[in-house]
């Protein structure tokens, strides 16, 4: 024999304070967050309608995804800001920083950093 129950009309579910809750979440993680600052790198490059003739640069470093060329030696990142290094304390002031290839403007201003981290030469960026 089968019982029937009475069946009682469901009650619509409140979402009132889910959104309290996913509130108080987001306000949580906003003000917890940190925010990285970013470093601005200094940049100089040749003027619009500037003379060609001026001062030749002191040293021409090479950049590419493979390699570092130092007026023209192939050598590792660490063997060319050593020769860098060396050629700054041999007189040179100004260095140009050619970029080739499939680089990465991240890859280009971390050299760049690393150069001016180890030296205080004037720096330019051709393409």
């Amino acid at each position: 024999m089968r019982i029937e129950t009475a069946r009682r009309p469901r009650r619509p579910v409140s979402v009132t304070s889910l959104i309290d809750v996913i509130f108080l979440l987001l306000l949580f993680f906003m003000l917890t967050s940190t925010f990285a600052k970013f470093s601005e790198v200094e940049i100089t490059g040749g003027r619009a309608g500037e003379a060609v003739a001026g001062k030749p640069p002191d040293i021409i470093v090479r950049l590419s995804e493979t390699d570092w060329r130092v007026n023209g030696r192939p050598l590792t990142e660490a063997d060319a800001l050593v020769e860098i290094g060396r050629l700054e304390q041999a007189g040179a002031e100004t260095a140009v920083i050619l970029v080739r290839g499939d680089m990465t403007s991240q890859a280009m201003v971390g050299a760049i950093e690393a150069i001016r981290r180890g030296t205080g030469l004037s720096l330019s960026v051709a393409r």
